[in-house]
């Protein structure tokens, strides 16, 4: 061997060694680094979205009802920057997210258009081309991970990040797309974390590459030695190389520890997303997505019979005085106590579920027979009769319940559930604190009401309801001193549809307010009509409902209609029900200020509420109106309480008017009692304004004596 290192000829098998030793070293080095990066790049992305479509979940079944009305306003970006830019959906959303590492999010149409975002700025931006958002629309989420110099978070700027953003569908009820949530997540710790790892990872292979490079070069450059030494020095070597090949797994391995160990832990928050998206936060019950789930599950079953399976909708009964009179903290405790003396009579097998508000909902399963749903219902019934003590108060409900079987009322969830809600619906209008079953003619008294409805809105476009007036004639003299407004519907094939039919409809869908804004507009400007053509009608009175009494600018408004028609304040007086002044808030405010203005107020069917005396003292009020309940009972034992509502009366200052009076007996009682005002059929039913003038211009100034 000597004799070929020193020989005259070059020995090139030593740099080509040298060479391709490196370059395979270089290269293995760089494959290592490459694949631990890609490796650690796809699993964070494979768990952040996983949990942006959990995220995603609990956007659905928090905010998405806020946000659905969006969607029509895709085409129209100048509405829809104003809509979408409202703070308050900015706030819902930066509020549930609270508390993740989410820092943006972004809400777009399936045209591409963004519907919302968290930068107010970015909203009405056209994203139909990014391949993400094309990936979510056709129903596959997609992720990328970038690095970002700045980027707007929801309270402030952040730079240098790493961000995660994900796109994902979002689905109606019914399972189609509506649309597609982008996520963004920041990732700039996990990256850091990983970029850390790998750099001291390929440090480690880079220095046990160098070194055995060392010892390669070493080796062949003292190939000519002598061979013990030779020996000698590889044997060292190769010890030294082995330590440090051992120090550096153990770092590996401890780097992959630490990494299965942050895999965990993200799947162990995976799990507790999971359960939020499922569960009700409030009384931790299945929400309304797992109950969907499980009873979509049940019903699978091929040839289910019929009383199998049945459906229970829970309501409380006035819960919304409870907050309105303790609060919502109070309420939530109370919601959560209903929860558990609900939950423990349910059988294992048995779902309770909550689906929001004060509705829960019991799916009996393997049931014996119709009558087990009946018994259990009133078992549910049973549980309400104790108080629930919350706080040191001892509070009283009852429940309303629906009940629905599968097969025999629905064979899906959303029919099943609709039919459970009507029976439920059936049941308060029956008295509350009582089961109902679901019967096919209570779905068509709903349809009946959901026509009304189309039907009253379209009355109030084209004008069909109009007021008609009865006279208020004073109980001496027996002149007329005023008229009541009295909203009329005369249906153009219906004909003359009831207030009792029409008036509750309006209440619960809110056209309440523009009906009873109508019908003020129209009697005032009657009465200017009627003056200007000489029929001096003294004064007319008009109902007010709950929710014109909840305008905070409704005194203004009235006072703009007195001025339009060029009347007085004294010209009109107000009705409002003891019931609208207890539901209204801030009502007594408000009727201060329509009593500053020098408006009349009195108060409608005096005695059928549930004021007490010390809070009507509080009211500027100045006319009692007997209901007409206690008119009936005239000549029938009922003198006493009409005695005592115009004792009351006379005592606080205030003036009477008696409703519903037919009869000339009760008439003569009513005078001789002290009533000031008479008002009923007695003298005329309620007329159409021509009818009431012709009827009532010649006797103005004369005794109006039936």
């Amino acid at each position: 061997m000597r004799n070929l290192f020193t020989s005259g000829r070059p020995f090139r098998l030593v740099p080509y060694f040298f060479l391709l030793s490196l370059l395979l070293m270089a290269g293995a080095t760089v494959l290592m680094a490459g694949n631990l990066r890609h490796y650690s790049g796809e699993q964070l992305l494979k768990l952040e979205k996983s949990r942006a479509a959990s995220l995603v979940q609990i956007f659905e079944n928090s905010l998405w009802a806020d946000f659905r009305p969006l969607l029509p306003l895709a085409r129209d970006r100048a509405r829809l920057k104003q809509v979408a830019g409202q703070p308050r959906l900015r706030e819902a959303v930066i509020r549930l997210m609270r508390g993740t590492d989410v820092i943006r999010v972004k809400m777009y149409a399936l045209n591409g258009i963004t519907l919302f975002s968290t930068d107010p700025g970015q909203i009405g931006e056209d994203e139909s081309d990014d391949d993400g958002f094309r990936s979510a629309a056709v129903g596959t989420p997609a992720s990328e991970l970038a690095h970002n110099h700045s980027i707007d978070a929801f309270e402030r700027t952040l730079t240098d990040r790493d961000i995660i953003s994900t796109y994902v569908p979002m689905h109606d009820p019914a399972g189609k797309i509506e649309g597609v949530l982008e996520i963004y997540l920041d990732a700039t710790s996990f990256v850091v974390d990983s970029d850390r790892q790998l750099r001291w990872v390929t440090l480690a292979i880079c220095a046990l590459m160098a070194v055995l490079f060392l010892a390669q070069m070493l080796v062949v450059r003292l190939a000519g030695r002598i061979i013990d030494r030779q020996a000698a020095a590889l044997s060292e070597t190769n010890r030294e190389l082995d330590n440090r090949v051992a120090a550096r797994t153990w770092e590996l391995a401890n780097a992959n520890a630490n990494l299965e160990g942050e895999i965990q832990e993200r799947r162990r928050a995976e799990e507790r997303l999971d359960h939020l998206a499922h569960h009700d936060p409030l009384t931790g019950l299945p929400n309304r997505l797992l109950f969907q789930k499980r009873l979509s599950r049940a019903l699978s079953v091929p040839d289910l019979p019929a009383y199998k399976l049945a459906m229970l909708f829970i309501d409380l009964d006035r819960f919304k005085d409870v907050n309105d009179t303790l609060g919502h903290y109070i309420g939530d405790q109370l919601l959560n106590a209903v929860a558990a003396r609900l939950a423990s009579s349910m059988r294992a097998e048995d779902m309770l579920a909550r689906l929001g508000g004060d509705e829960f909902i019991c799916v009996l399963e393997n049931i014996a027979n119709r009558d087990v749903a009946a018994d259990v219902a009133g078992k549910l019934l049973a549980l309400f009769q104790q108080p629930f003590c919350i706080n040191g108060n001892d509070l009283y409900l009852s429940v309303s319940i629906g009940i629905s079987f599968a097969s025999h009322d629905g064979a899906d969830v959303d029919t099943l559930l609709r039919h459970a809600d009507i029976a439920m619906y059936a049941a308060k209008s029956a008295g509350r604190n009582r089961c109902q079953h679901y019967t096919p003619q209570m779905s068509a008294e709903a349809e009946q009401r959901v026509v009304l409805e189309r039907q009253l809105r379209q009355a109030l476009e084209n004008d069909e309801i109009t007021p008609h007036y009865q006279p208020q004639v004073d109980a001496a003299t027996g002149k007329l001193v005023g008229a009541e407004a009295l909203a009329r519907w005369r249906h153009p094939t219906l004909g003359m549809v009831p207030p009792s039919r029409f008036i509750p409809i309006a209440e619960e869908c809110g056209l309440i307010v523009p009906l009873g804004d109508q019908i003020l507009e129209k009697s005032l400007r009657q009465l200017a009509s009627w003056r200007r053509d000489g029929f001096e009608l003294p004064s007319i009175s008009v109902n007010l409902s709950t929710r014109q009494l909840e305008r905070q600018d409704f005194p203004q408004h009235v006072a703009r209609l007195l001025q339009r028609y060029q009347l007085q304040p004294s010209d009109l007086e107000l009705e409002i029900t003891e019931s609208v002044i207890m539901e209204a808030d801030n009502a007594v405010n408000i009727l201060a200020e329509l009593r500053a203005l020098g408006i009349r107020l009195s108060i409608d069917d005096f005695g059928t509420g549930y004021s007490s005396l010390s809070y009507l003292r509080q009211l500027p009020v100045q006319v009692l109106k007997i209901d007409r309940s206690f008119i009936l009972g005239i000549g029938k034992g009922g003198e006493a309480i009409v005695h005592a509502i115009l004792a009351l009366s006379s005592n606080l200052g205030l003036e009477t008017v008696a409703e519903g009076v037919e009869e000339p007996y009760q008439l003569e009682f009513l005078r001789a009692a002290g009533c000031h005002v008479i008002q009923g059929f007695l003298y005329s039913r309620p007329l159409h304004e021509e009818a009431f003038a012709s009827d009532w211009r010649e006797r103005l100034h004369t005794p109006a004596h039936p």
